[in-house]
């Protein structure tokens, strides 16, 4: 078992403080703790619950959910483009020029690892912890719950800085470095070595593995219309899509099919769709992350980059998504065309309309939703001999909601293939996929800039992936760097 010390000292005084002060706005700004520290996390079921509310804080990270991994994903794929009138951010990502010193690879990074820290430091002290019989299931779903994000988080860490599942054959390339133990003082520093993608990716399915067996049907500490945390379907949702990954296609179909026949959730309908998508615990929503008026990012908030009306507005979709879909498509509505705000912007342009609560910010962030299952299912079943009628009916589902009278789907093979893809492209833009599902199709596709710039992006690509930051590089002297980046 690898002992975890990457950013320990940070990770100590974090799970501290969420978990006495988990109902804050999640800024830090006391000392730094000392591993005594570690002796308050997760000594009683009130503790573990705070501990647990802390990972979650983890997530709201302008460098993670609150706005980084959405933006990266189609920003630096075919979706999406920084407007020449910016405010700098993101420009390396648009541009295909980021160097392994940039600021957002390593926060981001250390964000992650930052959560996986937390996480390790909840299990290990949460599953010796004795309670009373009467508190023990509330405990056990807790620990769930932790598993589910630590899985979360390393599946991220794999997406961004390693090459997809599939890059070689086995998955014998290298992922990132796997901890699962966080020791509270400098006195086991280790300095670890990168895993292999399968390595990687047999951690995440373990993890998540681990949380269905702790986690209930019906959720214990919390309401299960609460969709700002993780529950047994949440769990599913996402082995769904790390099983579509590893092109595991049978367990893929496997975890959609036991969300979707759960019957806890429900595509919003069409004439809703652009009302209801942004609202909090929506019939829809499988798990998301929640933002309150007391934690919200202000100006760093994802609504503020895409919004004309926000901080910034940098963030603008490319004429290639936007025609892509059919005028009568519903999902269209998230896309606008008009100008960008201000005088020096491009006028046309195609605006984002997706996220919108720029007063109180109370918007969820979708991590997963039953549209996606029904597309992991969908894809998973077309890739399986014999199944592409049940592959054309999760189809349909989706197309159903999109179009008041949608066409027939009639397409089979490799065509049937292709409209599994787009409709994926359709349905989860500025939802943090592009970017992964092109690589892990092994798909070449352009770059589009303003100004009608474009860059032409082949596979397999150095630099579709994030570079391992430099700083990592020079602490651990066994960390392997990624190729493209001159370490």
């Amino acid at each position: 078992m690898k002992r975890f010390n990457i950013y320990v000292r940070f990770a100590v005084m974090l799970i501290t403080i969420a978990t006495f002060s988990s109902c804050g706005k999640g800024t830090l700004d006391t000392n730094p703790q000392q591993s005594t520290d570690i002796d308050k996390v997760a000594i009683d079921l009130p503790s573990t619950r705070g501990a647990v509310n802390g990972l979650y804080s983890l997530l709201k990270s302008a460098d993670y959910y609150g706005r980084t991994m959405f933006v990266n994903a189609d920003l630096m794929a075919d979706n999406a483009y920084i407007s020449k009138k910016n405010s700098g951010r993101y420009l390396p990502n648009d541009q295909y020029a980021i160097t392994s010193n940039d600021s957002r690879v390593r926060a981001t990074w250390n964000q992650l690892y930052l959560l996986v820290a937390n996480a390790n430091i909840l299990i290990k002290k949460g599953e010796a912890l004795e309670l009373a019989a009467s508190e023990m299931p509330e405990k056990n779903h807790i620990i769930g719950e932790a598993y589910a994000l630590r899985a979360l988080a390393y599946f991220d860490l794999a997406r961004m800085y390693a090459q997809p599942y599939n890059f070689t054959a086995g998955a014998t390339h290298l992922g990132v470095p796997v901890v699962t133990e966080t020791t509270p003082d400098n006195s086991s520093i280790i300095s670890p070595k990168r895993n292999t993608a399968k390595e990687t990716y047999q951690q995440i399915v373990n993890d998540l593995v681990k949380a269905t067996s702790l986690l209930t049907a019906t959720p214990i500490g919390f309401s299960a219309s609460n969709k700002g945390k993780i529950t047994l379907n949440g769990a599913r949702a996402l082995l769904s899509r790390v099983y579509l990954y590893m092109e595991d296609w049978a367990n893929a179909e496997a975890m959609a099919t036991e969300v979707i026949d759960a019957n806890k959730y429900s595509l919003l309908v069409r004439d809703k769709l652009l009302t209801d998508f942004s609202l909090q615990n929506n019939s829809e929503t499988i798990f998301e992350v929640h933002y309150l008026t007391t934690d919200n990012l202000g100006s760093d908030q994802l609504a503020n980059f895409t919004l004309q009306a926000g901080s910034y507005g940098d963030l603008l979709v490319t004429d290639d998504l936007y025609n892509s879909y059919d005028p009568a498509d519903a999902r269209r509505g998230f896309l606008i065309k008009s100008k960008r705000s201000g005088s020096g912007g491009e006028n046309p342009a195609v605006i984002i309309n997706k996220y919108t609560n720029i007063s109180t910010f109370e918007e969820g962030v979708k991590l997963m939703r039953l549209a996606e299952v029904y597309l992991n299912r969908a894809e998973a079943r077309a890739m399986q001999p014999g199944k592409e009628a049940d592959a054309v009916a999760d189809i349909d589902v989706i197309k159903k909601r999109a179009f008041v009278a949608p066409a027939p789907t009639t397409e089979t093979g490799a065509a049937l293939l292709d409209l599994i893809r787009n409709e994926r492209r359709r349905e989860l833009t500025i939802e943090g996929h592009r970017l992964y599902d092109l690589t892990r199709w092994k798909l070449a596709f352009t770059k589009y800039r303003s100004g009608n710039a474009t860059i032409s992006i082949d596979y397999p690509n150095q630099k579709t992936i994030m570079p391992i930051p430099l700083s990592e590089i020079n602490a651990n002297p066994n960390i392997e760097p990624n190729e493209g980046y001159g370490n």
